[in-house]
């Protein structure tokens, strides 16, 4: 394994992310989350059980490996302190677990906004946030105006800072006719939190650049995708920061020459939580039987999943902005039963076509050009090699691979951690 290796989202989030995270950090001495907070779920499957993590780095089950919520996430202390019990009744150890000083916290009063803000949209301009305060905190994070994982451990500087924000967040919240804070309230849960979390935060630089300088094994782990970056992605339906390879390296402190290897996770087809568009977007019975085959629901908010099929424009986009060194493609085996499948591999777009990502606007009206494989139509998920695979399989592992530009190093034919072919 390369000393740094970023897992990047591929396409619009729920690739299978913290399924490739979970098989390498069994190998790894850091796991580093390092944008977003708990509005996107990880589902890892092991030996352990199934979990869903929300804000939590997939390599808690390894005891060996520290985990640390980095600096350029948003921390909601009361998910974190279900996930780690939850974890810990299934007997894992959680002491493994640090929270980077720089770290922005959602307070109560950004949890609230966010949902009276989508509120006040109409159908067709909600984002589909997932109203989790998000957005909200990365706002006051630009606006200098956030409270950090620091400020736990200074009261006195604590209180000032509640007291210089409050004034404006209560101003909003009665706007949109929501109860107000006090300043009490507040200090009296980060009393809480401090006394539940307080161990846990520290500077993580000097722990990571030593990791680095000793030649650990470093794996940066991210949320959602490359079509929900703030920047690049299909804006304004993305999140409020960058799951890009380029972020990964803002968020853990590591420059981007120190990072070796960009693995982009993507599904060999394509789904989307939220709003905005989506070009190969299903609404037949092809769509319901990827949903029900894939499971095809949102890990935090329960919510059918847009399903369509593999998008390879978009997929080529992902592969450039973050600079791929490989691709991991998960649930090969959801298309066992297909008898024909589809890539898109261009767009008609006023009459012209092109194959080439354009900007959120021409996204909306961009209609799929397919390219179509017959289907192998036999089981995949006991492969534990590339001989293994059906021939039909393999090719159209090998398009897909062509088509993004990337060589293929992990193909994921189920959810089990051994469920997993590497080449």
């Amino acid at each position: 394994m390369s000393n740094v290796t970023s897992i990047v989202g591929a396409q619009w989030g729920d690739e299978g992310k913290g399924r490739i995270v979970d098989y390498l950090a069994v190998h790894s001495d850091l796991v580093i989350r390092f944008q977003g907070g708990d509005n996107a779920g990880h589902t890892v499957i092991n030996d352990m059980g199934k979990f869903a993590l929300h804000i939590i780095p997939s390599g808690i089950f390894n005891p060996e490996t520290m985990n640390i919520v980095g600096a350029g996430t948003v921390v909601n202390f009361e998910t974190m302190a279900e996930e780690l019990d939850s974890i810990a009744a299934k007997g894992v150890e959680v002491n493994n677990l640090f929270i980077d000083v720089r770290a922005h916290l959602i307070m109560p009063y950004h949890r609230a906004l966010d949902g009276a803000q989508e509120g006040s949209k109409s159908q067709k301009m909600q984002i589909g946030t997932t109203k989790r305060g998000i957005g909200p905190c990365y706002s006051d994070k630009a606006t200098r105006s956030g409270i950090r994982a620091a400020d736990l451990l200074d009261f006195d500087r604590l209180r000032n800072r509640i007291e210089m924000a409050l004034p404006q967040k209560n101003r909003e919240l009665s706007y949109f006719g929501l109860p107000e804070y006090t300043v009490d309230e507040l200090m009296d849960l980060c009393a809480k939190w401090k006394a539940r979390f307080g161990h846990m935060i520290i500077d993580s630089l000097p722990v990571v650049r030593q990791s680095y300088e000793e030649n650990k094994s470093i794996l940066l782990e991210g949320q959602l995708g490359v079509m929900r970056d703030l920047d690049w992605g299909i804006y304004p339906y993305t999140t409020s920061s960058s799951p890009t390879s380029g972020g990964a390296a803002v968020g853990s402190g590591l420059g981007p020459g120190r990072i070796d290897e960009v693995i982009g996770v993507t599904k060999v087809y394509s789904t989307s939580v939220g709003g905005g568009p989506f070009m190969t977007e299903l609404l037949d019975e092809t769509a319901e039987k990827l949903r029900a085959i894939g499971g095809e629901y949102g890990a935090t908010t329960g919510r059918p999943r847009r399903c369509g099929w593999f998008d390879a424009v978009a997929a080529d986009f992902s592969c450039w902005i973050n600079g791929f060194t490989a691709l991991a493609l998960t649930k090969l085996d959801i298309l066992d039963t297909f008898e024909k499948i589809k890539v898109c591999t261009a767009y008609r777009v006023n009459g012209e076509v092109i194959t080439y990502l354009p900007e959120t606007a021409l996204q909306e009206i961009a209609e799929p050009i397919y390219e179509e494989f017959e289907g192998w139509m036999s089981p995949t998920t006991e492969a534990r090699k590339w001989e293994d695979l059906p021939p039909k399989a393999q090719q159209y592992c090998k398009r897909l691979g062509e088509l993004v530009g990337c060589p293929i190093k992990y193909i994921s034919v189920g959810p089990e951690r051994d469920q997993i072919i590497i080449l």
